[in-house]
């Protein structure tokens, strides 16, 4: 499978084109024509960008590059108050 050339591209594009080129150097035959129809559907506007990214990465790899976790924290006096508490337990042991 060749990789697909475009002309004229904006700045959203270029970069969905960006992503498609490093997926398509280190895929096989059957996923370089996978990666090929995804961006001629992105090119003809029949898929929205976070779609082709979802499609990508997912059908792709099997997995997802880039997940966000929750991140908890306290308060500095909360988080004193657990310290001096763990602190004095561990003294007294």
């Amino acid at each position: 499978m060749k990789k697909l050339i475009f002309e004229s591209m904006d700045f959203k594009f270029k970069a969905a084109y960006e992503a498609y080129s490093k997926h398509f150097e280190d895929a096989d035959n059957e996923q370089r024509g996978f990666l090929n129809t995804v961006l001629t559907r992105l090119r003809s506007e029949e898929v929205s960008y976070p779609e082709f990214y979802g499609t990508l990465d997912k059908d792709i790899d099997g997995k997802r590059p880039f997940y966000r976790s929750r991140i908890t924290g306290s308060r500095k006096f909360a988080y004193r108050k657990s310290e001096q508490k763990l602190n004095r337990i561990k003294r007294h042991k």
